[in-house]
């Protein structure tokens, strides 16, 4: 999916399930969540930390879903900003400031 479209989906998707839209801060608050989720994940995979004795495994779909939620609030957050991300993206890759 191209960036542009992601954004701009993501931006969609919120309007039509009725997403009261969120501040800055309460989307950071959200990705600091995810990236947790994600960590402990990771944490599963690797077998790493305090961790290692839990009662279930390591789960790929999980992971898929929390990079995937991860993903939206980090793409939210540049919208909340008016930030392209497919510019911005391509600029980093350019190597241009």
């Amino acid at each position: 999916m191209d960036l542009d479209i992601l954004q701009s989906e993501v931006k969609e998707r919120g309007v039509k399930m009725g997403i009261k839209p969120q501040t800055p801060v309460e989307i950071m608050l959200g990705i600091m969540e995810e990236v947790g989720e994600v960590a402990t994940e990771v944490a599963l995979f690797e077998q790493i930390g305090n961790k290692v004795n839990w009662k279930r495994s390591a789960d790929k779909d999980l992971l898929a879903e929390e990079i995937s939620q991860l993903l939206v609030n980090v793409v939210s957050l540049a919208s909340a900003y008016e930030i392209n991300l497919k510019e911005a993206i391509q600029k980093l890759f350019d190597g241009k400031k």
